[in-house]
């Protein structure tokens, strides 16, 4: 009797350590932040209709990895630190009904301004122009509004033309900016559009999503001088698609299904559906885990909020509500971050979290 009490106390303490759970959790110094407050660096910075509180005026803001933001308004074009400290004011000349204004911001505060469609000028952190780079594909049918995808150090710079009429097609382009304002297509179609084009958080690769009324969407994955590495199909809408720091997996997520896939072998390593609508998903090859979140979303503000934690190699699933709601705003990209094994940090929205898995 002795026996089978004791195998039975270690049988359910092995149990009781070695459980499968999910815990979310607030980072402390961000957990009174409302759905417009955002901690950016060492910073937290308000934003509102996605412009910033200590610049009402601006047209459009774009912040940087560090905290550095660009705005124009009445006054010309402002730089400011993340506690709204301006750097420098430089005048700018621009067209109030001039829908393609945009401005990106760098980190060593310089920024590029896009303009007039398809024409890019690139300034330095003293206000000075140093480059004048027109994307324009000269079609005489049409094209939109050129586009600019980026890392944060801006190391890897790509213009795209998301769509480009020609001989009634919609088709599509990409070019790699040199740092003397050179530039370098990469990328050309006669019959697919671009749906997005992202670069990875090290600048090591690019991803372009491209789509066509019929087929399934692609992903292509090409390193930073726009050598094509793999290319896979994904048959949903593209939302978003991550690739790893060691460029060997990528996440490719719609806004209800996420697949993780080798890049090289374009095998899929795991996937899953989801019943709500899906806003962020990333796979960490270290651990073999999806982290996911799920939610409704009203204007900026998501609700009815469910983590979830898919490990691949074990074929288990954890979920956890999160009864909070978050802020989210397209200057502030999602970052999530390894912190070791099944445990990880998100930022990019209203509140910093901490997830912490087991299985």
């Amino acid at each position: 009797m002795k026996r089978i009490l004791l195998f039975t106390f270690f049988a359910l303490w092995f149990a009781g350590t070695h459980a499968q759970s999910l815990q979310v959790s607030t980072v402390p110094s961000t957990g009174n932040n409302n759905t417009s407050q955002f901690a950016v660096g060492d910073e937290q910075i308000t934003i509102s209709n996605s412009s910033l509180a200590f610049n009402e005026g601006a047209v459009s803001a774009d912040i940087a990895h560090s905290g550095i933001s660009a705005t124009l308004g009445e006054t010309g074009i402002s730089v400011f630190e993340t506690d709204g400290t301006k750097l420098i004011n430089t005048d700018y000349d621009f067209v109030t009904d001039d829908s393609s204004l945009k401005i990106y911001a760098m980190g060593n505060g310089g920024f590029i301004v896009r303009e007039n469609i398809a024409n890019f000028l690139l300034y330095n952190s003293y206000g000075t122009i140093r480059h004048s780079v027109s994307n324009s594909s000269q079609s005489t049918e049409g094209e939109s509004i050129s586009e600019l995808a980026s890392d944060p150090a801006f190391k890897t710079v790509v213009l795209y033309n998301p769509k480009i009429v020609r001989n009634g097609q919609e088709g599509s382009r990409a070019q790699l900016v040199t740092m003397d304002g050179g530039t370098t297509d990469f990328y050309n179609s006669q019959d697919r559009a671009i749906r997005m084009v992202n670069v990875t958080e090290n600048g090591q690769y690019i991803n372009i999503v491209t789509y066509q009324t019929g087929t399934d969407d692609v992903v292509l994955i090409m390193d930073r001088f726009g050598n094509q590495l793999s290319e896979i199909p994904f048959d949903q809408n593209i939302a978003d698609v991550r690739v790893s720091n060691d460029g060997r997996f990528i996440t490719i997520r719609s806004n209800s299904r996420v697949a993780a896939h080798s890049v090289l072998s374009r095998e899929r390593v795991g996937s899953t559906s989801f019943r709500s609508t899906l806003h962020f998903a990333e796979y960490i090859p270290e651990d073999k885990t999806i982290i996911a979140l799920t939610a409704d979303k009203s204007g900026s503000v998501l609700s009815n909020i469910e983590f979830h934690a898919i490990n691949v190699a074990a074929r288990a699933i954890e979920r956890q509500a999160f009864n909070s709601s978050l802020g989210t705003t397209d200057i502030i990209p999602v970052y999530l971050t390894r912190e070791g094994r099944f445990n990880y940090s998100i930022s990019g929205f209203s509140q910093k979290l901490n997830v912490k898995a087991s299985f």
